[in-house]
């Protein structure tokens, strides 16, 4: 009998023991809805994360265990196990909860609480809830201290976005890292041409915005540099560290589908006059549009008044031909010595607006998840349609996803994350000022006379692929000829991932092995037709785009807990190797029409062609200490050997380290604190990081030209190179506070930092009697202070209704401490009309000054700030430069709003940029040319200009005509009086939705469904100074951007939109 009890009490031992299996599903326990990639763990350590339908599955030891459930933006909650096998929570929200998850530097999950540093995280639902085409448009005012400037030609187009601000001179872009791999940013011009021939810059996108955001699981921002300081070279400017979705956790498929419509319009157009037309004086006639007429050699709306009845020859006037058939005035190669019929002159009032057509973006995503004994694996499918609002300009995207997480042992894990996508567009628009940019024939140049529709039909008859039809023939193009014919198209293929795999050597020790790529190849194609202002016999492009970046980690991590003391220790290395080339083939004389093909030139065929490489070999390393549950420090250190800093002849001076400490006080957690405090958490740290420089800057290199008898030149570079030339380096002191009040329905955090950044990578000029233009050295200080302040607030929440507010505020200001030279200024960039350093925007730099400030020319003044006006009544004009002010906002404040009650959601986030300047180039030429509100005033008497008589100091009392008057006030060739104030006041973006739950057995689902149905708006209306344009701007100046300068650019959009999504 004792060996039976004996066998029973083994059973029962064996039984006490054995594994038992939790599943169940996290929703939202306002709306009911799923909660995908919620963090579960299990106090054996076990972990797992609920899948895009909310389910989970985790192993545990006994029922004596307990489960918590974490989630970023809900309140985290710890269940026991007891004797049930199916949990299923409902999770509150709470926006700022302390004990969420995020994703930090190398892909490591840290809890906030430990960290010393900020971070702010955005969750996949705020970064879908209303789409964008390029998905850092969707950051914009959802994060403090991240400030996104949307591209000026539509859709396509590149998003510029910084942290903190602006502090070096030469590269102030943050880098983007995908499941702990980073990937390409940058926007590839194609060749220029600065003076007023040859191809015009066109904006072809930026690299992160083919990240597709149906595939984002959070992002999570790194800003200052102790938070990215594990990243060297690269981290001075933060990072933008995004970790793509996981698959399910439990058997079953999961399939999620998801579709997007939007209906796009111009946001903001300029306010016109429609007074009077075009011509001169008062005077028109139109005969040839080449200044055969009368004023008809350029369209200026200074002509005579509008719908009055008069009759004038105009360019779709029409004219008989000898054989009784009609044609246009504008049909020049037709006629010759014919009368053209006058016609009524009239206003058309709305003629930009008709030009711009109504935009149409569908996006839909479907997803495939699934789980296993030892896994989870997801597929997605993206398909991205987009016609713009500019005619003849789209842009389509297709991406396929997939992620694998498995584990074939206990001590092994793999995982996998690949995205394929396939980017074209029939058609980019050339930016900035010329005629090769459709809109600086229209706002510019465009007379109030002008009838759009009488342009579409854009070949003179007879003469279709040979000769255009358009209302001038000197300076412009017709903008649908433009636009139609004119184009400049890409088709790009490109694959980023990664492949990991760690090794658990002992309960506390295991190894990692990661490497990652992001490859991509692109082809443009540049067109231009016969009869076209720039190339009257046409031209052509090839341009042929590629680039690759291989990363290789390797990571030990060594853990342990000692009593109170716990630690966390990583060592590893990472090895970068990056190509990247460019080639430009191009003939800008066509032998035959119409046939686009390098073998039809009829010139010699230039190439211009660049490649670089560049490797980066780094050791790095991380030791997290912890102290009982309040005190942390982290201590951080990598070194960098960089190929860029290498010369031929030498690796001397390739090598830099950066540290970084930083360390966190939970203060609630050991003092006794008055009730309305919920948490108390005090921040501090400092760090260095670097900013790399570009290949071939530290020794020479030749540089392909214009080919001379068909035979390849190449010359110097036009700089002189530097051997000892060292990385940027930036110091930061950072201090902060996160506070929880009233059971967390209060929620601030504050962040100051101070950050030094020296040796700046800059170009200084040269004589030219050297042969080169500049030099490249390391000089100058830049001292950059700022605070964050995110405030959270929990008006109300009960059990069916819950509302949620946030507050994003952030300000700072770039000083400049030292420059290399003895004295002066120095310049880093510039905007200009052509080459013409008359009809030019610098942007410079000097001792106490800030980065971003814009010099440019204007008029003279007195003492008092008065004009001094000339004995004939006009401004007199100053060639100095003088300071028109920093294109960098005073601060920033997005404010959020999201409201939950039952199954109804709705939210809704408002923008506020205050300060910061703009020029403009559509206020100056538009008021040049008359065609503007502000010139709607033209008294027969003339103006009188508001200043004093520079010879007597009294008040000037002569007139000149209305058209001498804005035409000088306004001139482009003085920036002074085209400067707006850059703030506004946007809603930024707003929901409405509903979601329908569908129960178990329904259609013969298992596991139910839910349908969400929303009514979604972005970019809905804005407050601001300027009548004429969307204050935020981005301006391409070469082979860059520039802020601070509106250069022609085309009307940014306001789209209302429908969205369905079905999960099952």
């Amino acid at each position: 009998m004792k060996y039976i009890y004996s066998c029973l009490l083994l059973c029962l031992c064996l039984l006490g023991n054995a594994q038992i299996t939790i599943t169940g599903t996290v929703t939202d326990a306002v709306s009911n809805t799923p909660l995908p990639f919620v963090n579960i763990t299990s106090s054996n350590g076990n972990g797992t994360t609920t899948d895009e339908q909310g389910t989970y599955s985790i192993v545990v030891n006994s029922s004596t265990e307990q489960l918590t459930f974490s989630f970023l933006g809900f309140k985290t909650q710890t269940i026991s196990v007891g004797n049930t096998t199916i949990i299923n929570i409902a999770l509150e929200e709470d926006s700022a909860a302390l004990d969420e998850v995020v994703i930090t530097a190398l892909g490591l999950e840290r809890d906030t609480k430990e960290l010393g540093y900020a971070v702010q995280a955005i969750s996949a639902k705020k970064l879908t809830q209303v789409k964008t085409v390029n998905f850092l448009d969707n950051l914009q005012g959802k994060l403090a201290g991240v400030t996104v400037t949307q591209g000026a030609t539509g859709v396509g187009s590149s998003s510029k976005i910084t942290i903190r601000g602006e502090a070096s001179f030469s590269n102030n872009n943050p880098l983007f890292v995908v499941d702990g791999v980073p990937i390409n940013n940058e926007t590839v011009f194609n060749f220029t041409n600065e003076a007023a021939a040859g191809f015009q810059e066109i904006d072809f996108g930026n690299g992160a915005m083919e990240v597709n955001p149906d595939d984002i699981g959070s992002v999570t921002v790194l800003k200052g540099p102790s938070a990215a300081a594990l990243y060297g070279t690269r981290a001075s400017n933060g990072v933008i560290v995004i970790e793509t979705k996981n698959g399910k956790n439990k058997r079953g498929l999961g399939i999620s589908f998801n579709s997007s419509l939007f209906v796009e319009t111009a946001f903001r157009l300029p306010d016109f006059q429609n007074s009077y037309g075009q011509g001169n004086s008062g005077q028109f006639e139109y005969i040839d549009g080449l200044g055969g007429g009368i004023n008809d050699n350029i369209t200026y709306s200074w002509g005579p008044r509008l719908d009055t009845g008069l009759l004038i020859p105009q360019f779709d006037s029409p004219v008989q031909l000898p054989n009784g058939t009609f044609v246009r005035g504008g049909d020049t190669a037709l006629y010759d010595g014919l009368e053209i019929t006058a016609t009524p002159f009239k206003s058309n009032p709305d003629n930009l607006k008709d030009f711009y057509e109504t935009g149409i973006t569908t996006i839909n995503n479907i997803s495939v998840s699934n789980g296993f004994d030892s896994g989870n694996y997801r597929l997605s499918f993206t398909d991205l349609r987009s016609e713009s609002i500019i005619p003849g300009v789209n842009l389509d995207r297709q991406t396929i996803a997939a992620k694998l997480n498995f584990q074939p042992s206990d001590n092994t894990e793999i995982n996998s994350s690949f995205s394929y996508i396939n980017s074209s567009s029939d058609n980019r628009p050339s930016n900035g000022y010329g005629s090769e940019n459709a809109n600086y024939s229209l706002v510019a140049w465009g007379p109030r006379s002008l009838n759009i529709e009488n342009l579409k039909n854009y070949w003179q008859p007879g003469l279709e692929g040979t000769q255009q039809y358009s209302f001038n023939y000197t300076f412009f193009d017709n903008p649908y000829f433009i636009l139609n014919e004119n184009t400049n198209s890409f088709n790009r293929d490109r694959i980023f991932g990664n492949l990991s795999i760690t090794q658990e050597l002992t309960k506390n020790l295991s190894i990692s092995l990661r490497t990652g790529m992001d490859y991509s190849t692109e082809k443009r194609e540049l067109r231009r037709a016969y009869s076209s202002n720039r190339f009257s016999n046409g031209a052509y492009a090839e341009h042929d785009v590629m680039f690759r970046e291989i990363n290789t980690d390797f990571l030990i991590n060594y853990n342990n807990q000692f009593k109170d003391f716990s630690l966390d220790v990583f060592l590893g290395g990472n090895r970068l190797n990056q190509t990247a080339s460019t080639k430009q083939s191009q003939t800008v004389n066509l032998a035959q029409p119409g046939i686009y093909n390098l073998n039809n030139a009829a010139s010699p065929i230039e190439v211009f062609q660049f490649e670089s490489e560049k490797r980066i070999n780094s050791f790095y390393g991380i030791a997290k200490l912890g102290y009982k549950d309040y005190l942390f420090l982290d201590i951080t250190g990598r070194n960098d050997w960089s190929s860029a800093l290498a010369t031929p002849f030498s690796v001397d001076g390739t090598s830099f380290f950066y540290p970084s400490v930083s360390s966190s006080f939970i203060l609630s957690n050991i003092v006794e604190l008055p009730n309305v405090f919920s948490f108390v958490k005090l921040r501090a740290s400092v760090a260095q990081v670097g900013n790399d420089t570009s290949a071939y800057q530290t020794s020479g290199a030749f540089v392909s030209q214009t080919p001379y008898n068909s035979q390849p030149t190449f010359s110097d570079q036009n700089f002189i190179p530097n051997a000892n030339l060292k990385p940027e380096r930036t110091t930061s002191y950072e201090f902060g506070t996160d506070l929880r009040f009233f059971e967390n329905k209060l929620r601030l955090d504050v962040t100051y930092y101070n950050a030094n950044t020296e040796d700046q990578i800059i170009s200084l000029p040269v004589a030219i009697s050297s042969g080169y233009n500049q030099q490249v050295v390391n000089g100058g200080k830049v001292n950059t202070q700022g605070v964050e302040i995110i405030l959270g607030i929990t008006p109300i929440q009960t059990d069916h209704f819950n509302w949620n507010s946030t507050f994003n505020f952030a300000t700072n200001r770039s000083v400049i401490k030292d420059l290399p030279q003895a004295d002066g200024r120095l310049t880093l960039a510039y905007s200009r009309i052509y080459d013409s350093a008359n009809q030019t925007v610098w942007f410079q730099v000097e001792e106490g000054g800030r980065v971003g400030d814009l010099y440019g020319t204007g008029y003279e003044k007195n003492d008092n700030g008065e004009f001094l006006i000339d004995d004939e009544g006009r401004f007199i004009a100053d060639n100095d430069l003088k300071k028109l002010g920093n294109y960098n906002p005073d601060f920033t404040l997005g404010w959020s709003n999201n409201f939950n009650y039952k199954n109804w959601n709705m939210s809704f986030l408002f923008d506020w940029r205050q300060g910061g300047e703009i020029v403009s180039r559509t206020r100056a030429l538009g008021n040049v040319g008359g065609q503007l509100a502000e010139t709607s005033y033209r008294p027969d008497a003339g103006i009188v200009a508001q200043g004093v008589n520079v010879n007597t100091g009294q008040a000037n009392n002569v007139a000149v005509s209305a058209e001498s008057y804005y035409r000088q006030f306004y001139d482009r060739n003085h920036e002074e009086n085209n400067v707006y104030d850059a703030y506004f006041l946007k809603l930024r973006q707003f929901s409405v939705g509903y979601t329908f739950n569908i129960k178990d057995g329904f259609l013969g689902l298992k596991e139910g469904a839910d349908l969400s149905l929303s009514l979604v708006g972005n970019n809905l209306f804005a407050i601001t100074e300027n009548p004429h344009f969307d204050p935020e701007q981005l301006a391409v100046q070469g082979n860059g951007f520039v802020s601070g300068v509106e250069d022609m650019s085309y009307a940014t959009t306001r789209s209302i939109g429908f969205k369905a999504g079905f999960n099952f």
